[in-house]
């Protein structure tokens, strides 16, 4: 979202409305609704609707269907556009009537969606859409995430890339990496730390000795430092239920870091088994074998790592921020003309 705003505030005004007063560059922020407070925000829509009158944007753009997309909606604004994140399209409709319902009328009122990859595409249109879709992925900034000095501690190093929430499965990471730990000598797995099952992640983690000599808690930092991070492990893990082209994945492979991903159709685009990266199935043992299998190749890693750097830099798959940054420009022109 950040890196979205400060793209448009080289050529244009950007109002950001949202629920942190976090400053974007450029850009003006309105901290308006509050973090989880669920219905209660719908209070805040008329004070929304003002802003919005004040600023009259040419173009109100809404992300996460179910919530940016919903004020986009009742934004009193025109045009519309509304961005699928992942679990606003795969889960929250099939979790819930309400959400299902929310999502329903927000793309109604859309005159133009941006979905992350071809299968979240046509889950938008088996939600009732028959308008415009363009493709976007937030993609990743090749430049500054790439390759440096391997992090020669003869250790093998295995990071998870998603917060500690239940969506992205920290368990599942979390029982592979205990069950698979004496076949991968000098082992050490790295977890974000935070996201909302971090108590219980730590919780386990400290009532097993043999997983606390052996877990590293990562703390939240800046988007930029993620380049250090990604360059300090050997294979990286991201198995949640749904997704869409996740930043972080291609950060990693950007970063000659190997994946071993979730078996879902937004994975399956970039994950050419055992060549580029892996697929898994969301299951402690299926994971576990993937992480010994990456183990017992570990010398070849380098080269898998190179190849996935190479299928994100690929223009045609639209890996990295500044192809997909000229999708969205252009869509915006011709929506803009019509």
């Amino acid at each position: 979202m950040r890196r979205w705003a400060e793209h448009f505030s080289r050529t244009a005004d950007v109002l950001v409305i949202s629920d942190t007063d976090a400053p974007i560059n450029g850009v003006r922020v309105e901290k308006l609704f509050t973090a989880k407070a669920g219905a209660r925000n719908l209070l805040r829509v008329p004070r929304m609707r003002r802003l919005v009158r004040e600023f009259s944007p040419d173009i109100v753009h809404g992300h996460y269907l179910t919530v940016g997309g919903l004020y986009a909606a009742l934004s009193g604004a025109k045009p519309r556009v509304g961005s699928a994140w992942g679990s606003d399209v795969y889960f929250g409709p099939r979790r819930s009537f309400t959400e299902r319902m929310i999502v329903k009328y927000v793309l109604r009122k859309c005159d133009l969606v941006f979905a992350g990859t071809n299968d979240m595409a046509q889950e938008t249109r088996n939600l009732g859409y028959r308008g415009d879709i363009a493709i976007f992925r937030f993609g990743v900034d090749a430049a500054v995430f790439k390759k440096k000095a391997p992090h020669g501690t003869g250790e093998f190093r295995i990071l998870s890339i998603r917060p500690c929430s239940s969506i992205y499965n920290p368990h599942v990471v979390l029982d592979a990496f205990r069950s698979v730990k004496p076949h991968l000598g000098k082992s050490y797995l790295y977890m974000l730390d935070f996201g909302n099952s971090i108590d219980t992640i730590r919780a386990k983690v400290d009532s097993d000795q043999s997983l606390k000599d052996h877990v590293r808690f990562v703390p939240m930092r800046p988007h930029g430092e993620m380049v250090d991070l990604y360059n300090s492990a050997d294979i990286a893990v991201s198995v949640p239920n749904s997704d869409s082209a996740a930043a972080s994945v291609l950060e990693s492979m950007a970063c000659e870091l190997p994946v071993i991903a979730s078996d879902i159709p937004s994975m399956r685009d970039w994950m050419d088994e055992g060549a580029n990266g892996y697929l898994t199935a969301i299951d402690p043992a299926r994971l576990a074998d993937k992480m010994r299998k990456a183990y017992s190749v570990r010398a070849m890693l380098p080269q898998v790592g190179r190849r996935a750097r190479e299928k994100v830099l690929d223009e045609r798959n639209q890996g990295t921020f500044e192809s997909n940054i000229r999708v969205a420009e252009a869509v915006y022109k011709k929506l803009l003309s019509a």
